[in-house]
């Protein structure tokens, strides 16, 4: 099979393209079995050729993810592909017949309109017009009224998403509470778009200016040993649904050893402090650091190019252009994280 890029009309409206390997295409359908952004396996996409607009084959992201497949870091950790598999099987020519095999394996769909919207929930009905779906809403709870979706106006459809399979499992569990002390840190990002959002895990240490804080990412798992500055934190949230959720996620990662596949935490074993963000930056030396400013839109991730007692110089990796931040007014800083070893990689995978 080959390793492709798909580009949709509504991509332009999502920021997103598709990576995966291609099954098989036909006059109305595309259909991949997807790959996450660490080259490992995903869900069934589905794409509606007439909201197709380009299939790529070479490409840096395929270049990345093509460097982890022959590494043998392209793995299956959340065990998808034997259900993908026997989706296949019976045959999935069509956004109806996807739908027919959501309902009846009783799996959770992502579904992005031609207009950009996404839904994402549990397919209660389907017939050659239309879905019909109850939405996964925020508290990770499906919403009463049941959502109509025509299938004209589908771009795509995901059968059997990582995410998707875990918050099935989370409907039979019995974990609740706070038991590994998560918190939800509300930063004041400002000309930030992410305004609003918030940082999930734990702290670790902590002192006058600084949180030592253990990040988990979407998928429940180990994201980025970094440190916080107070000063930046608004409020933070220790009882919602998001934390009850993530906690069964962590229990369940770490009990099938997927919790942390970066291998981060043995760095927070081994620090008895707070370091300050210029000890961090100090010990980075020529490594890949990753910041986020308090003024600067969005995170950071280059080579020190120069450093005092007040600023840092970092320039971007592939462009080289170099930007400045003021050490005081660091938001976050990553001791070590995921997203480092994915720009490792990636720029592994240029040269």
């Amino acid at each position: 099979m080959k390793l492709v890029e798909l580009h949709t009309k509504a991509d332009r409206l999502t920021g997103s393209y598709y990576l995966g390997y291609l099954v098989y295409q036909n006059e109305d359908l595309t259909v991949l079995i997807g790959l996450d952004d660490d080259a490992n396996a995903s869900g069934l996409i589905l794409v509606n050729n007439q909201d197709l607009v380009g299939m790529v084959e070479q490409s840096p992201s395929l270049a990345y993810c093509q460097r982890l497949i022959d590494e043998g870091k392209s793995t299956d950790p959340f065990q998808l592909m034997p259900v993908n598999q026997e989706l296949l099987k019976g045959g999935l020519s069509n956004f109806f017949e996807a739908g027919k095999a959501a309902l009846f394996n009783k799996l959770p769909v992502n579904v992005t309109l031609n207009n950009g919207v996404i839904y994402s929930g549990i397919v209660t009905e389907a017939t050659l017009e239309e879905l019909r779906i109850r939405q996964i809403d925020g508290n990770f709870a499906l919403d009463r009224i049941h959502s109509v979706i025509p299938m004209k106006q589908i771009s795509s459809l995901e059968i059997n998403s990582a995410l998707g399979k875990m918050w099935s499992e989370y409907q039979d569990s019995d974990i609740a509470g706070n038991p590994y002390d998560l918190v939800e840190l509300y930063l004041d990002w400002l000309d930030d778009d992410r305004f609003g959002n918030y940082l999930l895990g734990r702290v670790l240490l902590e002192d006058d200016h600084y949180l030592l804080f253990e990040s988990i990412n979407d998928y429940g798992q180990l994201e980025a040993i970094c440190l916080v500055n107070r000063d930046d934190i608004i409020h933070e949230c220790t009882a919602s649904p998001v934390i009850e959720f993530y906690s069964f996620l962590l229990t369940r990662n770490q009990e099938a050893g997927i919790f942390d596949l970066n291998q981060l935490d043995h760095l927070a074993q081994s620090l008895d402090h707070v370091p300050s963000p210029l000890e961090v930056l100090q010990n980075a030396g020529q490594q890949l650091v990753s910041v986020d400013d308090y003024a600067a839109p969005g995170e950071m991730t280059g080579y020190i190019q120069g450093l005092t007692d007040s600023e840092v110089y970092i320039a971007d990796p592939v462009t080289g252009q170099v930007a400045p931040f003021a050490i005081d007014r660091i938001c976050t800083i990553d001791l070590a994280s995921s997203e480092l070893e994915k720009m490792k990689e990636y720029l592994a995978a240029q040269e």
